[in-house]
């Protein structure tokens, strides 16, 4: 069995070596071809770049990174060491001549990130002996495109630089040091190092790295390195520290990093950083860029939780953490958008919280409630009624009282259960919370009784409405008791101004 293994080993390197040895002289013959090419300097400089990629796509193609990334770093030496050769003879005019390069350049990179820690010493030098050459004759022509590699090749191993270990094993290392390295690495590859750490799932390291770039001055404006550390925070660190940190960046820059995420491709990474500054802004109560964030982490959220279920899930998550009614209203804004009516009931569940909540300016807040309510449930009397009578009782006036006159005086819904739009147990739940909001409970009045409370509560202005009435019907047989009120009903008016105290809802003159 062993010696079917090694044989089966001798017979690939072998064709590995057959391999590069063909690639090799096919380079070579692009290479004579460009010289000897008839046409402009411009025109064989595109063609040899296009026979160039294709080339270097059919060997490169024979071996798959995951599996086989050592052969792969031969054929990117040699067509390094081949395309530096044929440097002088491409023109540059030829604006594919440093697009090819810088392709070249990043994806040998790439490659050897995902190599293995252990490469064979004799193929890491031959590497750094031809990244060096290449180097230096693309030096002489003013190119420059190989420094990242250059760089790269200096050290024993991809990963060995010492204060590369230091950063990503947390260690204390002098600023001066650290910057230093930065510098010499550049945004570019530190970017691409983060990002494979990333993808290996060393994701803890990955936000070490991060953080030392976003606070190096040298990088002001150039990467993504503070929203792929605050990702990889939110990926790891604990809810305490990561809001602290997040406390430290601007909602509108963080609409920034979330749009350059999904600019990217990279919708998880959007949602997660959105995730985080929208929980921030529910916890603090904090309405800045408050309707943004929620907008936009809901697209997200759709965009990649198909289940209807998971995403209202989320929904309810997020409103029990809001400070502000005002927030509420904002998912339920979305629900509406997103999910119609079969997020009806969820919009419902959080119209009933937000009722529950207090707030600073609770008179106004709960009547955009109400109004929100009502919207939702257009077809249900019962609740509208509720609604208006609601937005009365928090500001008794003439237009609030005839709503309530036109809602009461309507005839009565006879109650069907199951064409219902939301499940009966939340309705009642709702209608219960109301009530809980009323200083009288006029379940079984009707309109003449609970007219006279109404007028009880408004003071001076019931004497508009009784003037009103008089002059619409000069035999209405309310008037009696409206003059009554009028006069003063003590019992009444001591009533509400206690109930309207308690609910911190009087008018503040």
């Amino acid at each position: 069995m062993a010696d079917e293994e090694a044989e089966q080993d001798r017979c690939a390197q072998s064709a590995t070596s057959a391999a590069i040895v063909a690639l090799r002289e096919r380079l070579q013959e692009l290479a004579t071809s460009l010289k000897d090419s008839p046409d402009t300097p411009e025109q064989s400089a595109s063609q040899y770049c296009q026979d160039f990629c294709q080339t270097l796509v059919e060997y490169a193609g024979r071996w798959r990174i995951e599996q086989d990334p050592l052969p792969l770093v031969e054929v990117y030496t040699v067509a390094l060491l081949s395309y530096a050769h044929a440097a002088p003879c491409l023109s540059s005019q030829c604006e594919n001549v440093s697009i090819v390069l810088e392709r070249l350049v990043l994806s040998c990179v790439e490659l050897l990130l995902s190599l293995p820690e252990h490469i064979p010493v004799t193929l890491w030098e031959e590497f750094q002996s031809s990244v060096k050459a290449a180097h230096t004759l693309l030096q002489e022509n003013g190119i420059s495109q190989l420094h990242m590699l250059h760089v790269v090749a200096q050290e024993s191993g991809v990963w060995s630089h010492a204060m590369l270990s230091a950063i990503l094993s947390k260690e204390t290392a002098e600023t001066e040091k650290v910057n230093e390295f930065l510098a010499l690495e550049g945004p570019v590859l530190l970017e691409m190092r983060t990002k494979h750490l990333i993808k290996e799932n060393q994701v803890e390291k990955a936000a070490l790295l991060a953080k030392a770039c976003s606070e190096y001055p040298g990088f002001e404006g150039k990467g993504h390195f503070k929203q792929t550390y605050l990702v990889c925070l939110c990926a790891t660190a604990a809810q305490e520290p990561l809001m602290q940190e997040l406390s430290k960046v601007d909602c509108r820059d963080a609409l920034e990093m979330i749009c350059n995420l999904e600019s990217d491709g990279d919708d998880k990474g959007a949602l997660c950083l959105c995730s985080a500054f929208l929980t921030r802004q529910l916890l603090q109560g904090d309405m800045y860029c408050a309707w943004e964030l929620t907008l936009f982490w809901s697209k997200l959220l759709k965009r990649l939780e198909s289940s209807a279920q998971a995403f209202l899930d989320r929904c309810r998550q997020m409103s029990l953490l809001s400070k502000t009614v005002y927030h509420i209203l904002f998912l339920i804004k979305v629900i509406q958008s997103e999910m119609e009516n079969v997020g009806l009931p969820v919009c419902i569940e959080l119209c009933i919280r937000a009722l529950q909540m207090e707030s600073d300016d609770s008179r106004n807040t709960k009547a955009t409630i109400c109004k929100t309510i009502s919207c939702l449930l257009p077809s249900d009397l019962e609740v509208k009624r509720a609604c208006q009578l609601t937005e009365f009782l928090l500001e008794p006036t003439v237009d609030s009282y005839y709503a309530v006159e036109t809602l009461y005086n309507e005839p009565d819904q006879k109650f069907e259960e199951e064409s219902l739009p939301v499940p009966n147990s939340l309705r009642c739940e709702l209608l219960l919370v109301f009530k809980t909001q009323w200083p009288f409970d006029p379940e079984f009045w009707d309109w003449k009784t609970l007219k006279r409370h109404c007028l009880a509560l408004m003071g001076e202005e019931a004497s508009i409405v009784s003037s009103i009435d008089e002059l619409n019907d000069s035999e209405n047989p309310e008037g009696a008791d409206d003059e009554e009120i009028l006069k003063g009903n003590d019992v009444y008016k001591d009533q509400s101004s206690l109930v309207i105290e308690l609910s911190g809802m009087h008018k503040r003159t």
